[in-house]
């Protein structure tokens, strides 16, 4: 995963409390959208993900490469 593409994420997800809302509901629809460019690989993680954490710990995981 480009630390370029996690940056993007995670200074959205940090910046637009809608862009989270969004995220939670639909988070590959949402990331699409964004604009985030990820691997096959990187999308099976974000959708993997249990995106009722807290918004820490999403951004912990998301920084961290999920």
């Amino acid at each position: 995963m480009s630390m370029e593409e996690i940056g993007k994420l995670v200074d959205r997800w940090l910046k637009d409390e809608k862009f989270r809302q969004e995220v939670r509901k639909n988070p590959e629809k949402t990331v699409r959208a964004a604009g985030v460019n990820f691997t096959e690989e990187e999308w099976k993680a974000l959708r993997s993900m249990d995106w009722n954490c807290s918004d820490e710990e999403l951004k912990t995981r998301i920084s961290k490469g999920m």
